[in-house]
């Protein structure tokens, strides 16, 4: 029987789930749900990506990946890859931050962010391998970090005097004086 990769228990906000075998046999059934990409990383780059559907592993659908050991065990032998999963469809996310204005008063902003992956390649690349974010929790604080982040830069720069941020506040005229002799 041929071994069987698939997401299966995904909770309505999960956003990534790593496959917990690293062992891949060439012949392999891989499930993608709809909503779902998989994706293949190895050495913390991403390399290939399943959309929706079931696909059978081979060397013409793995080229990244099997081009090599294809060489040396004949494509039959298992190669040891990560799999992760990542959910296409859209979430929420909550964020907050505490920060201070330019005299010094203190803001506390929080809110809810949406978000869609458009490009688990990139995505996996960025935050999975780039950050080894590798479960949803890991994931969202990493979001929630990135949004707080910014939020945090712009609200420091907030002047209460003018209600404005600080680089869009006009700059007063310097007067010259000029003595003639």
């Amino acid at each position: 029987m041929p071994q069987v990769i698939e997401w299966n228990n995904a909770r309505p906000d999960d956003v990534v789930w790593r496959y917990p075998v690293e062992q891949i046999i060439t012949g392999a059934q891989l499930v993608v749900h709809e909503f779902e990409a998989a994706v293949f990383l190895r050495d913390g780059k991403a390399y290939d990506v399943f959309p929706p559907g079931r696909h059978t592993l081979t060397t013409l659908n793995l080229p990244l990946i099997s081009k090599a050991y294809g060489i040396f065990f004949g494509g039959k032998n298992p190669f040891t890859a990560i799999v992760i999963y990542v959910s296409t469809k859209q979430f929420a996310g909550k964020w907050g931050a505490k920060a201070q204005t330019t005299e010094l008063a203190p803001l506390m902003v929080h809110g809810t962010a949406w978000f869609r992956i458009k490009d688990p390649n990139l995505f996996v690349n960025e935050v999975v391998g780039g950050q080894g974010a590798y479960n949803t929790g890991q994931v969202d604080d990493f979001i929630r970090g990135f949004i707080n982040e910014r939020v945090i830069d712009v609200m420091s720069k907030y002047d209460l005097t003018t209600h404005s941020p600080s680089w869009t506040r006009p700059q007063p005229m310097s007067r010259s004086t000029s003595t003639t002799p």
